[in-house]
């Protein structure tokens, strides 16, 4: 009788501390991940009140002290040159997964965590100045399998991402979602003079979504404002998308947003000649005159522009209709060869005929993008496996 007694105070004694543990445990991971939450709300609100004007120096500092015990080590700054990132995540995060992109540390542990309700959510941010100027800032939320994010950069978009027929109906933002491997991703873009209201509308960022129970799954969930901007918009964007595959775009949108436009006068073309499968085509001219960014070739060199990719100056993929003796609006942005010399990328609609209507329409593109003062976008995305 003794001994049963014993035995049922063992498991009732057993029972209990397992009941307390898990709640202990349950009260750890959820106080984390509202203290992450708390961090990451006050982080988004000094992101919009630097990403609601053209950013500086000034604005970055203020920035850096502020979130500086949550810097990462590569980062680096000075006024000249500077880049500052953040990385936060909660303790039981860093405790299972670690702080690096490696295998989790304790990966058996990832199960259990999840049933108590962590998210593994890390929150991102960085900023990047060039010359005192805030040449691009950042703000992700990442879960783990997952991302949410905005950034806005100083050349309106990536390289290979020159333009974008969303930014035709509303220059300043825009709300695009887009198809990945095996992900959705939702994004969302603007300069600083889409106004406060705005951006708070687009940088709507649901942060329950660290710590309520079932995780958010769509872009309703995590960027409420901003999916119902999209889908507002979505019955205009067919005829936008297809503008700009038959490069039926105001020429005014080109000097916006392209990088570097030039006028030239053709000397001679080549072609087209059928090759196989291929168009080639090539063509001897002059740049005449530079109407935005750098051109490093004098107007008495000859310039060689084709699309097979070997030793031109200007390259373009396709068949432009250029003629001899014509004077031409080319329009796209300076890269390097394989070797280091520079070439001028032309983009897709990249020839323009010369008229001095189609120069004063370039010319108030040129002038806009002028008057941003350099920050041109900021873009939210939201990624799901």
């Amino acid at each position: 009788m003794i001994t049963r007694n014993w035995i049922w105070r063992g498991v009732r004694i057993t029972v209990l501390l397992a009941v307390s543990l898990i709640l202990l445990a349950f009260v750890a991971v959820q106080g984390q991940q509202w203290l992450l939450r708390w961090r990451a709300e006050r982080l988004l609100a000094d992101m919009r009140e630097m990403q609601s004007h053209p950013g500086t120096w000034a604005d970055a500092q203020k920035i850096m002290q502020r979130w500086h015990p949550w810097g990462l080590g590569e980062s680096f700054c000075s006024m000249e040159e500077c880049f500052f990132y953040v990385r936060m995540v909660d303790k039981v995060d860093a405790f299972i997964l670690g702080n690096d992109d490696g295998p989790p540390k304790r990966h058996w542990l990832i199960w259990p965590a999840q049933l108590l309700g962590e998210k593994f959510t890390f929150i991102e941010a960085s900023l990047r100045i060039n010359h005192g100027i805030m040449e691009e800032s950042r703000f992700r939320m990442n879960f783990w399998g997952q991302d949410e994010g905005m950034e806005r950069a100083v050349d309106t978009f990536g390289t290979g991402d020159n333009f974008r027929a969303e930014r035709l109906q509303h220059p300043d933002y825009y709300a695009e979602k887009y198809q990945c491997e095996d992900c959705v991703r939702f994004e969302t873009g603007f300069t600083p003079f889409a106004g406060q209201d705005k951006i708070r509308e687009l940088t709507d960022f649901n942060f329950s979504c660290i710590t309520r129970w079932r995780p958010c799954t769509t872009e309703a969930q995590v960027m409420p404002s901003a999916w119902k901007l999209y889908e507002a918009e979505l019955p205009h964007k067919e005829s936008f998308h297809k503008a700009l595959d038959e490069c039926k775009i105001p020429p005014e949108a080109f000097g916006r947003e392209n990088h570097t436009i030039a006028i030239a006068d053709v000397i001679s073309v080549q072609g087209p000649t059928r090759r196989g499968n291929w168009t080639a085509w090539s063509a001897r001219l002059k740049i005449g005159r530079s109407l935005k960014g750098r051109v490093h070739w004098p107007q008495s060199k000859i310039l060689r522009a084709s699309n097979e990719g070997q030793n031109e100056d200007l390259y373009w993929n396709g068949v432009p209709k250029m003629e001899a003796g014509g004077r031409y609006i080319l329009f796209g942005f300076l890269t390097e060869d394989q070797i280091g010399r520079a070439i001028m990328d032309l983009d897709e609609c990249g020839v323009v005929s010369y008229s001095e209507r189609n120069l004063s329409a370039f010319q108030s593109g040129i002038d806009a993008a002028l008057a941003r003062h350099v920050p041109q976008a900021l873009g939210i995305d939201s990624i799901w496996p």
